[in-house]
């Protein structure tokens, strides 16, 4: 079969790890949904809200590295995030989508270039800050990526690039949504009551619900599939139509789908009940904090999950929704910290104002890395006791309390003197 061009081929993502179970159909009582975000250990990371907001007609916006068209009407959204970036890893918006984006590598990787497009974290903050749903964000992010491309520097002061992956839900379903080239995509739909993981690889297989115009066609004329058989997006874009060990889920991949099928087998026990939230959030955690398959990636001078996020997104419209954020460079230290969007006929989420404090706190936590300082055990009790208390919110249904809890942790900081 033909071979794709290598000499621009982006280096190995190096981690990323995004995890959903939809609701209903035997699963949880809401969608629970989580991401490590994994960056270089020296980029800060922080958590932001932005109102909804209504935009003159014509205005263009600016984001990483280009400036696209700005629509009217953009949805409130909380976002983790590059703080150097415009666009987000993780985030959530006040409908009741959330979405986190990945790197992946394909043989459509050299149409990348050097080009300034729009970046995969650019994506994901105009998918949540347009879509009033999870296929509606999906609308969106496919629409500018064919419109726009995506492409340029991913990180600050490089050229690293990459082509992008990304999983979207809401309250009633889920989609991931896998790029190739420049402006190539497919997408997969997550039904009620399934889980689904990605981890910085080309995931979805046959069950390709839509894809981008000429796809099909161009993996016929490069031999990298039939055109009869089922289309396999995968063994096409990813591995030029062969069988290879690389089809194969393995690695922290194959480790988030056993998580994934171990929580499937408690609900089919009844020992996590559906609407069991502490039980869920917690499970979702784990998962989160396993460093011994690397999903919580920790290095101190090299790729580590600089930011995480947890969301419970029940029925009912965004404002009933519950997001977590570490605002931490390391989830198995930190805890997570609770953000709602609030009733729409009130004000907007806790009133958090730019970064609410969050990355003084990512660089209180670095900081403490750097110096190789260990976290006693009652600061770690402490710390779990905040995070206790964000489960017990979203329980009762309380409003957020984020930047309090995040004025809370920097204080513990400071009394343990570490």
């Amino acid at each position: 079969c033909m071979q794709a061009d290598s000499s621009r081929r982006p280096p190995p993502p190096r981690s990323c790890d995004t995890f959903v179970y939809v609701a209903g159909g035997g699963g949880p009582a809401a969608t629970v949904f989580g991401k490590n975000a994994d960056r270089p250990s020296d980029e800060a990371h922080e958590v932001m809200h932005c109102p909804a907001a209504s935009h003159a007609p014509g205005s263009m916006l600016r984001c990483t590295h280009i400036e696209i068209p700005q629509v009217e009407r953009t949805h409130a959204v909380v976002l983790s995030k590059p703080a150097w970036m415009w666009g987000c890893e993780i985030g959530a918006n006040a409908c009741g989508v959330v979405g986190g984006n990945e790197a992946v590598s394909s043989l459509l990787a050299h149409e990348l270039g050097e080009e300034p497009r729009l970046l995969g974290m650019d994506l994901l903050r105009l998918a949540l800050e347009r879509g009033a749903t999870a296929r509606a964000a999906v609308g969106h992010l496919t629409s500018l990526l064919e419109e726009h491309g995506q492409g340029g520097a991913c990180e600050e002061g490089g050229d690293w690039t990459y082509e992008n992956g990304f999983l979207l839900a809401d309250a009633g379903e889920a989609f991931v949504v896998e790029t190739a080239g420049t402006r190539h995509w497919a997408v997969e739909r997550v039904p009620p009551g399934k889980g689904r993981n990605i981890s910085n690889g080309l995931s979805i297989r046959t069950g390709v619900e839509s894809c981008s115009a000429g796809l099909k066609e161009l993996c016929v004329a490069k031999g990298w599939w039939d055109g009869e058989g089922p289309f396999d997006w995968k063994r096409s874009v990813g591995a030029g139509g062969r069988a290879h060990a690389k089809l194969d889920v393995r690695g922290r991949e194959r480790a988030g789908a056993d998580h994934l099928a171990a929580a499937a087998g408690r609900v089919s026990d009844g020992s996590l009940p559906a609407g069991d939230v502490a039980g869920w959030l917690g499970w979702m955690a784990g998962v989160l904090r396993d460093e011994e398959s690397g999903i919580c990636f920790r290095s101190t001078h090299g790729f580590m999950s600089t930011g995480s996020q947890i969301s419970w997104l029940a029925r009912g419209g965004g404002h009933t929704a519950s997001h977590f954020f570490t605002a931490a460079s390391d989830p198995l230290v930190a805890c997570y910290k609770r953000w709602t969007f609030g009733d729409p006929a009130a004000a907007a989420g806790d009133g958090l104002a730019g970064d609410g404090g969050s990355l003084a706190l990512w660089r209180r936590w670095r900081s403490i890395d750097l110096a190789g300082r260990s976290v006693p055990e009652a600061m770690r009790r402490a710390l779990l006791e905040i995070e206790a208390e964000a489960v017990s919110a979203a329980e009762r249904g309380g409003a957020s309390e984020f930047s309090g809890s995040v004025a809370r942790e920097l204080e513990l900081i400071s009394s343990f003197a570490v």
